[in-house]
């Protein structure tokens, strides 16, 4: 089995390998168990994830997208990591004098307003029982990062979401037009909230992403 994980930036998977990594540069590495495994860089927004993703996904069987995430739930608090079900581009629509429409509101894509990855149905994902222990949530992608009250209230009122990323929504159009399993884990390291830096911990939520990512290829390891 051949498994990749992808990642925006490089310090979000520093703790899986020494090797240096650059962006669009497959790396493999060898601490996964008989399955081959490599780290894709992609660089940060969604169109640089898809495009990366979209060149070399037909080469792999599973697809793990991992990396770290704001809250907008307060149950979801700093250093959870979850696996994100359901995403969407949230700013990807029309702004009509201050009131935002997405673009299935205003007749521009027939295409649902949020992407779903069905857990129950996934070939690799049903056998892994280890994700059956990770809160499972809701996210929202934006080309900017959100970072002011007027911005976050906007974004809350339209998707009501959970978490927010800026790549996952490009991972689940890819890998859902392409019919490849996969799934998005991110920890947790910020609040969604006005910018505020010293409220962050980035390093609880890598230190626990990778806690679940080395138990889920284990896993994987054992039941594929």
């Amino acid at each position: 089995m051949k498994i990749l994980i992808l990642a925006a930036t490089a310090f979000e998977v520093k703790k899986y390998t020494n090797q240096a990594l650059s962006q669009g540069i497959l790396v493999e590495v060898d601490l996964f168990g008989r399955h081959r495994t490599d780290i894709l860089i992609t660089g940060v927004g969604a169109v640089q994830t898809a495009f990366h993703l979209a060149r070399v996904a037909d080469n792999y069987d599973f697809i793990l997208n991992i990396g770290i995430a704001g809250s907008f739930n307060q149950s979801i608090g700093i250093g959870d990591v979850v696996i994100v079900t359901h995403d969407c581009f949230g700013d990807y629509g029309i702004d009509d004098n201050g009131k935002f429409f997405t673009l299935t509101q205003v007749g521009l894509t027939i295409e649902d307003k949020f992407f779903t990855n069905d857990l129950m149905f996934n070939p690799w994902i049903n056998k892994i029982d280890y994700t059956k222990k990770i809160t499972k949530c809701k996210g929202v992608t934006v080309g900017t990062a959100s970072g002011s009250f007027e911005v976050i209230g906007k974004l809350f009122n339209v998707w009501n979401p959970d978490i927010e990323t800026m790549e996952s929504a490009a991972v689940f159009y890819t890998c859902l037009h392409l019919n490849k399993p996969f799934l998005c884990l991110r920890a947790i390291s910020n609040f969604v909230e006005p910018r505020n830096r010293s409220n962050w911990n980035i390093n609880e939520a890598l230190s626990n992403l990778q806690t679940h990512v080395l138990n889920i290829i284990k896993e994987l390891d054992v039941v594929i």
